[in-house]
């Protein structure tokens, strides 16, 4: 297995789903076969069981059953990072469990419940030290985690690479002047904002529609590489409407959309866990005809690649 280091986390870093049965227990040949799928469309980053694959509503079985399985099809053809979280307790249960299956390192998952900027950064410390894995921060709050705790966690032994998502680029302006080449800065919002956060300085982003369109998510980060930003753009302008689906009334859809959008391209996915809402009846007919058109663009990126 690939050790997590700064420059692996210079890519599109897919957030996978958890493909479920009609039972809703783990789909094992689904896991696989979507990670031989993104193996093959060139991703080199994957990221099960964080927020996109509702690690929040898997028990600790399927946690350690999902990752390996992870682990066993990737081999060291790409870099695997599930998330660990949330809560301190559950970090170090989780990057334990991770540990023990060979990850190429974790992702802490936003800190939720009481807490404040000294403790969690002390906090940090001690998951990071105590996983004693490559870690990527996540960090989605400025309240506990302000700019000043984050540089000095990304300079910590240890720290490869900090997820952004916080809607405030001048913030992460000053994360880039400070953190310099310590971690890699990645966006942590999807394809939307990412090319303005790759031009204030990410190197990379993550992404949950990259599950079913890799291709197309992958060619964004490299038009924008080799400076056709135009053609970057237009890539970016075919996706949002898909995200802004998911950002829908209260982005109740945000997981089932790409669940929903898994089924329809033929991968593995299968129902959302509960407390998660299925697309309705009502809405699945607007998000498929935006599909249409998103999977047609992955599709020529295919031909494109194979000839």
């Amino acid at each position: 297995m690939r050790e997590l280091t700064v420059k692996e986390c210079e890519t599109v870093l897919v957030v996978t789903i958890t493909p479920r049965d009609s039972a809703g227990n783990l789909d094992i040949s689904g896991i696989r076969a979507n990670c031989e799928f993104l193996l093959k469309r060139g991703i080199q980053c994957i990221m099960p069981m964080c927020g996109t694959g509702l690690v929040y509503d898997a028990t600790l079985a399927e946690y350690e059953e999902c990752i390996a399985t992870v682990v066993e099809t990737v081999g060291d053809k790409a870099t695997v990072v599930p998330g660990i979280g949330p809560g301190f307790g559950h970090s170090l249960e989780m990057g334990h469990i991770a540990k023990s299956v060979g990850v190429s390192g974790v992702m802490i998952m936003p800190i939720v419940g009481p807490a404040s900027a000294k403790g969690v950064h002390i906090g940090m410390q001690r998951i990071i030290e105590r996983v004693n894995l490559p870690v990527v921060i996540y960090q989605r709050r400025l309240d506990i985690m302000p700019t000043k705790q984050i540089v000095g966690l990304c300079k910590l032994d240890g720290v490869v690479g900090l997820k952004y998502a916080v809607d405030d680029i001048g913030i992460f302006d000053r994360i880039v002047e400070q953190v310099n080449s310590d971690a890699a800065l990645l966006c942590g919002m999807a394809e939307d904002p990412a090319l303005e956060y790759l031009k204030a300085g990410a190197v990379g982003y993550s992404s949950g529609m990259a599950n079913f369109v890799p291709e197309t998510s992958l060619a964004m980060l490299n038009r924008f590489r080799s400076g056709d930003l135009n053609g970057a753009e237009e890539i970016r302008s075919t996706l949002v409407p898909f995200e802004d689906f998911r950002g829908e009334k209260q982005a109740r859809y945000s997981g089932s959309a790409l669940h929903s959008a898994m089924n329809y391209a033929g991968l593995a996915a299968g129902p959302v866990v509960p407390f998660a809402e299925e697309v309705s009846d009502e809405d699945l007919p607007r998000l498929q005809e935006m599909l249409s058109k998103i999977l047609r663009l992955e599709q020529s990126f295919v031909t494109e690649r194979t000839g």
